[in-house]
């Protein structure tokens, strides 16, 4: 059972979460998230140091969101080519799937500093954590292009890095595409399902 310090330490992030995205990051106070959790000022900072931490929080838990995703997904995939389209619909499947996932997609945008200028050291963990989880996304693609290779059901003349940055590329663009058009209702002539069928086209043309 979850507790309800969990439960209102979620509250929270997902509070910051829309905030951030409403006003960006800058510009949003930990008033405006008290406000928006109807809780008061002092319960947010129970939980979370500052601004920053709230912020490193909410990008944290979506890369861990993702590698799960993941990871559950090459679980149940003994072919390394229909694993490795999987992989690529989860951005789609997580930041496209309401709402309140739509904030993640702005909330990605903003840079995060450095590690040497954070000064508390669990912030720094936090930074740290992020890092691991981006690399662990790149290393998961990595590796399951590699295994596709060494099926032989991935063309082997190719760099798997290059591979992955072509993949990793035209998926960027084409869910950010997607992104703007649901969150700001910009037209962009394709849908969802047009951006998984290319994805499966372009891993197709490297597939043996």
């Amino acid at each position: 059972m979850t507790s309800k310090s969990a439960i209102k330490k979620q509250l929270i992030l997902n509070s910051a979460i829309k905030v951030f995205a409403d006003k960006g990051y800058q510009y949003a106070t930990i008033d405006d998230i008290a406000k928006d959790a109807g809780i008061a000022k002092g319960s947010v900072h129970a939980y979370f140091e500052n601004k920053l931490d709230l912020l490193l929080s909410s990008i944290l838990l979506f890369w861990q969101i993702i590698n799960d995703a993941n990871a559950q997904k090459i679980k149940s995939n003994e072919n390394p080519v229909v694993a490795l389209k999987a992989i690529f619909t989860t951005f789609q499947d997580i930041l496209l799937h309401d709402k309140q996932s739509l904030y993640w997609g702005k909330i990605l945008q903003e840079g995060l500093p450095k590690i040497h200028m954070i000064k508390s050291k669990i912030l720094q963990q936090k930074k740290t954590d992020i890092d691991r989880e981006r690399k662990k996304l790149i290393q998961t693609i990595d590796d399951v292009i590699t295994w596709g290779q060494q099926q032989g059901l991935i063309k082997s003349s190719i760099n798997p890095h290059v591979l992955r940055q072509i993949l990793g590329g035209s998926s960027q663009l084409l869910v950010y595409g997607l992104f703007m058009q649901f969150s700001q209702g910009e037209g962009i002539g394709y849908e969802q399902q047009n951006v998984r069928d290319a994805m499966d086209l372009l891993i197709d043309a490297f597939a043996v």
